[in-house]
């Protein structure tokens, strides 16, 4: 690791990324959905780094492992902002059907997720290793808000 600036920003916004996505199944899973609705733009700011760095990578004439897992959370995010912010919908979480908007919603969460992981490999074992404990804090943190959910539906 030769301690390239863009990449450890990189890593610290996929990390500000997974402690997002962990304070979002939080909430939810505590019933606080109007918080978690005020998060939404500040979620969105993420936008700005990714890109940024992305572009700095492009620039740069980074491998094309960094640019090809660095772009899907860009699209994730993008996809994230017009889903819950500008269509303004009060999220279902779980229908009785999926609406095709939730199914591509939750593969661009995935696959982002495993490129930002791959990314973090790409610069480091150590790196590596790390975001990748974020992502299962994050997928924690999702089973937390479903356990949490069934809970209460049994109750009901």
């Amino acid at each position: 690791m030769d301690g390239n600036p863009i990449d450890i920003l990189m890593i610290i916004s996929a990390l500000a990324f997974y402690i997002f996505l962990i304070a979002v199944f939080i909430m939810r899973a505590q019933g606080r959905d109007n918080l978690e609705l005020r998060l939404v733009y500040a979620f969105s700011v993420l936008l700005v780094p990714f890109i940024a760095l992305w572009v700095m990578n492009l620039v740069n004439g980074a491998d094309l492992g960094r640019l090809i897992s660095g772009a899907p959370i860009i699209g994730f995010l993008v996809y994230d902002f017009w889903y819950r912010a500008l269509t303004r919908k009060k999220p279902i979480h779980h229908p009785a059907r999926w609406p095709i908007g939730l199914i591509v919603y939750l593969l661009l969460l995935q696959i982002s997720s495993i490129a930002l992981n791959w990314y973090a490999y790409l610069v480091s074992r150590s790196y590596g290793h790390l975001v990748l404990i974020g992502y299962f804090l994050f997928m924690g943190a999702f089973g937390y808000y479903q356990y949490r959910y069934n809970k209460e539906k049994k109750i009901q």
